[in-house]
């Protein structure tokens, strides 16, 4: 009698199985990315941020000085913004500064 009491025990003890697709277990969907960048991009980031209408906002979490957890639907969005950005304060060569000096 005892050895059927202890049985019954493990089978309602034991933790239900990662594989199994009839678990009651809701499903977990990525709210955010974490952005991890150098604090200028950061503000850059946060500035846009700022300017958004409060249901489009990118920002869920400001983490610490170089971290961001942004809204997943705007991540390809936040990418092209600092991708542009960064673009626009590059100089390949000294002639765009208005000299014509030979730099080889």
């Amino acid at each position: 009698m005892s050895s059927k009491n202890s049985s019954k025990r493990k089978r309602s003890v034991s933790p239900p199985r990662g594989g199994d697709k009839s678990s009651s277990a809701p499903q977990l969907r990525p709210v955010g990315y974490l952005l991890a960048c150098d604090p200028p991009v950061k503000q850059f980031v946060m500035y846009n941020d700022s300017t958004r209408h409060d249901d489009k906002k990118w920002v869920l979490q400001d983490l610490d000085e170089t971290h961001l957890l942004v809204n997943r639907k705007y991540k390809e969005e936040i990418i092209r913004k600092v991708e542009e950005w960064m673009n626009s304060n590059v100089f390949s060569s000294v002639e765009k500064v208005g000299e014509d000096l030979d730099i080889s």
